[in-house]
């Protein structure tokens, strides 16, 4: 499809930057998917662009900017773009029904009106066109009139159909002393007058019937439109067609060169010189900037096109290759991210996202390789300490394994003992872990022997369960498996003391008869300390390790005191999935209210994160991941992925090199200072040159942070100030220094 398109991937400076730097504790950064991109809109200085998930601008030479709701975006989700050039204005619709306006490419002006309206059903922005100081907005629930200037909705029409009956407005647009709507049964038409009441169904008059007219816009003294596939021309009362074969028309815009027709194939122009055509690939959007070049984007990569008389040039943000999520690593210093997935009825769901791999150069995905064949529906992930190579299992053909962003090798039925389903093509991969020895443990979903190891060695060793319907797999620190069954709850199995012998295997399920809330568990994870925390659809248990766990196990639910209000910890959340961090803490990821965070006991709620309190993108969390070395926190949504700077990091009882950052601490900074570097949950001191203690903390695994006040309050003088560490038990201690200027 793209082999006529010189495809440069122009990647601004500082955007490549930004990816290869560490952001500071506490801060977000978002990672979405850019590569195929539905809208296009050119402004005097740049070219916006925006897909399913990322929205971002190009100047002509291919300097990227990512446009984001934490610098004052009201959504990442855009969808409808036009530009004003008289006003210099780009109106920005979005899906939920947010408006925002940006003025002179700098300023942002929210219009929140039709978003904050209580509405059942689609409320994106399906058009926008401009008449004097208005925009006419066109939604599934009639047409919006926006002052841009005044920043306000003046008008809307709704019971504007026949009879009196509410439907969809498709497009819409002011011409002469009329205003024309294009909706589902044609082009609908009443007087522009502020002495009319447009409200009034008698107003409207319709010209013309006909189906799914979604496209519309003026040139000179025409209206030229849209509908059933073909483009018509309405001028002075005579219609007739321009465009007679019957193709998708994504967008029809006029500006001061002329009507614009965009189809795939091309795009027709007409000017008072009459019709010329720019033939284009396959288009979902198009745009004309300043020089006459044009802009557009395919819907399925790479990105934004511009086409100059001589080539086509790309240009996509870097960013995983789509928005969809499945699993993520949460070791190791790299990041690997499945797409997916399964049914729900963990059938194939043949979904060909991929993976993508993150690291300090920034995102890779569906890295071409001779073991990549064939692969699709992605789903478990696991990261294997001993090598640092990670995996990635697949629900079609079986697992491939990457040293780095390489892939070194596949399992499958030919190499393996992972077998396939009934001799079909597929084979379901349920699981993967890895154990204290550096064994790999991988669950085959489905067959008659369903868990199989490999050794470090490379060795394989298959094991018989009671049951084969087990669609995830962890180790606790006792080697235990920990098994979801796909039949509802938990299979436990320990292998004893010998890989070859199945005399001393251990087992049992677990179930609402031990305590367990609901059957339909979706996440499981274990803890340093031994703890299993165990998320269903109705809440949390914790195996907090007994002894007893194979003869008589039970699960607990902890009482917390959240906020003045005392009840049990996670409530009854969909605990979609558990991550537990550098400090043993544990983050919750839910199905409707965002991400939690939990002490290393389980006794407090630190933190919680949601659409409302945070930058995270939405309230649905898939999953989560982190690379431990950073403690950067990654949170898949459904509407794609974000990362947060946690405070925790990995840690053992011995200090290494202890770093401070910022240092030096910049005059009138406000944000935490992080130390790094520490013994595991070590307790800290800072003081100043005299000694005299000025502040104390303790880690959350091997890091710190200090807020940048005394004791009492008041910020310390510029100078330099000291780090004193020991560890838990006081055999091993630490100092470092920095710079603090007020």
């Amino acid at each position: 499809m793209f082999k006529r398109i010189l495809l440069y991937i122009f990647l601004f400076f500082k955007l490549s930057l930004s990816l290869a730097q560490q952001i500071p504790t506490g801060n977000w950064r978002t990672h979405l998917s850019y590569r195929n991109a539905v809208i296009c809109e050119a402004s005097s200085r740049y070219v916006y662009a925006a897909s399913e998930q990322g929205f971002w601008r190009t100047t002509d030479f291919g300097e990227m900017n990512l446009l984001k709701t934490m610098d004052g975006f009201s959504g990442q989700e855009v969808s409808y773009l036009r530009y004003n050039e008289s006003l210099d204005i780009l109106f920005i619709g979005y899906a939920d029904g947010n408006i925002d306006l940006l003025i002179n490419d700098q300023k942002i002006v929210n219009i929140p009106g039709f978003k904050n309206k209580f509405l059942q059903g689609d409320k994106r922005i399906l058009h926008v066109s401009f008449h004097q100081n208005d925009a006419l907005v066109s939604t599934y629930f009639g047409l919006l009139v926006v002052d841009v200037q005044k920043h306000e909705i003046r008008d809307s029409y709704t019971n504007i159909g026949p009879n009196g009956s509410e439907i969809p407005v498709f497009a819409g647009t002011v011409m002469d002393d009329s205003l024309f709507i294009g909706t589902a049964t044609g082009i609908r038409s009443a007087p522009w007058n502020r002495l009319v009441n447009l409200n009034d169904y008698n107003q409207w008059s319709q010209p013309y019937y006909a189906k799914n007219c979604r496209q519309l816009d003026r040139w000179n003294d025409s209206l030229y439109f849209e509908a059933d596939s073909t483009v018509w021309q309405y001028h002075k009362g005579i219609i007739k067609p321009i465009l007679l074969n019957r193709m998708y028309t994504p967008r029809i815009f006029s500006n001061t060169k002329g009507i614009h027709i965009v189809r795939n194939g091309g795009i027709l122009k007409i000017d008072n010189n009459g019709k010329s055509t720019v033939v284009l690939n396959l288009v979902a959007s198009a745009t004309q900037f300043k020089n006459d070049n044009y802009w557009f984007c395919t819907g399925f990569g790479p990105g934004v096109i511009k086409k100059d008389p001589i080539q086509e040039y790309a240009f996509l943000p870097n960013g995983p290759d789509n928005g969809s999520v499945f699993a993520m690593t949460q070791s190791g210093n790299n990041l690997l991210v499945t797409g997916g997935g399964v049914s729900s009825t963990f059938g194939n769901a043949f979904n060909n996202s991929g993976f993508y791999l993150f690291n300090e150069d920034g995102w890779k995905s569906n890295i071409s390789s001779p073991f990549n064949s064939n692969m699709y529906d992605f789903t478990f992930t696991c990261h294997r300490k001993i090598n640092n190579h990670v995996f990635a299992a697949t629900h079609s053909n079986g697992i491939l394994e990457f040293k780095g962003t390489t892939i070194v090798n596949r399992y499958d039925n030919l190499n393996s003992p992972l077998k396939r389903i009934n001799d079909t093509s597929f084979l379901h991969i349920g699981g993967l872990a890895d154990d204290s020895k550096g064994n790999l443990w991988v669950v085959n979903h489905g067959e008659e022997k369903p868990l199989h190891c490999q050794t470090r060695s490379g060795d394989w060793y298959s094991f018989e369960l009671p049951t084969n319907k087990i669609r995830q797999i962890i180790v606790d620190e006792y080697d235990r498996k920990w098994m979801i069954l796909t039949s509802g709850g938990i299979l436990v199995f320990h292998e004893g003391k010998s890989l070859t012998s199945n005399t001393d295997d251990e087992f049992v399920f677990i179930n609402q008869s031990h305590g367990l809330l609901s059957n339909d568990v979706l996440s499981i994870r274990a803890d340093k300390n031994g703890y299993v925390w165990i998320g269903t659809i109705q809440g949390l248990n914790v195996y907090t390790g007994s002894l007893n766990l194979f003869t008589a196990p039970r699960l607990e639910r902890f009482i917390v005191d959240q906020d003045g209000q005392v009840g049990y910890l996670m409530g009854e959340e969909t605990i979609t999935d558990i991550l537990v961090d550098g400090g043993n803490r544990k983050w919750f990821a839910t199905n409707s209210n965002g991400v939690f965070l939990v002490d290393e006991y389980g006794q407090k709620v630190l933190r919680h994160f949601n659409v409302d309190n945070s930058p995270i993108l939405s309230n649905r969390v898939i999953c989560l991941g982190q690379i431990e070395s950073s403690g950067e926190l990654f949170i898949g949504t459904d509407k794609g992925i974000i990362s947060y700077r946690n405070d925790a990091g990995p840690a053992d009882d011995k200090f290494k090199e202890i770093i401070v950052y910022p240092n030096p601490v910049p005059p009138k900074y406000d944000g935490v200072i992080t130390i790094e570097g520490l013994a595991n949950n070590a307790e800290i001191r800072i003081t100043d040159l005299q000694g005299k203690v000025i502040s104390q903390t303790k880690a959350n695994g091997g890091k710190a942070t200090w807020d940048g006040y005394r004791l009492d309050g008041s910020k310390p003088n510029s100078g330099v100030y000291f780090i004193f560490g020991m560890n838990q038990d006081g055999t091993e201690t630490a100092m470092g220094k920095f710079i603090y200027i007020k």
